[in-house]
């Protein structure tokens, strides 16, 4: 498991001063990007160096509490590996400050060949930076 501090900016937010909830897809991809940045080995250079595509297939968020402009949040992303194929981020938002939970959910992704679109193996770089090893 790894925990990513993020800003939320007005940007981020709707006409009422809280983050938007489509929003919270794109801050939990940053959360997941600094996977990759903490293991040194940029997510694009290893999806190109294994021909790889990781969409998603699946995405669910519990909003607890409003995320209000200009706070800061923790957020807790642990990678479960489903199979050969599959992973599975369970995510966590929390204040920075007060530590109350605001929204908790998960991405699955599907590792797929770029020329067939096929399912394929997760590349055991991917997985090393992720968290889950080789």
């Amino acid at each position: 498991m790894a925990e990513v501090k993020l800003q939320t900016y007005w940007a981020d937010c709707d006409p009422a001063g809280i983050v938007y909830f489509g929003n919270f897809f794109r801050l939990f991809e940053q959360v997941e990007e600094e996977l990759y940045l903490r293991a040194a080995t940029p997510r694009q250079a290893l999806l190109d160096a294994h021909s790889v595509w990781m969409p998603r297939v699946e995405v669910h968020v519990n909003f607890v509490a409003p995320i209000r402009n200009g706070r800061a949040i923790r957020v807790r992303i642990d990678p479960q590996f489903k199979g050969e194929k599959t992973v599975r981020y369970e995510l966590e938002a929390l204040d920075d400050q007060t530590g109350e939970r605001l929204a908790s959910g998960y991405m699955t992704a599907v590792c797929v060949d770029r020329a067939t679109f096929k399912a394929t193996p997760i590349p055991a770089a991917i997985r090393k930076a992720l968290g889950g090893g080789v």
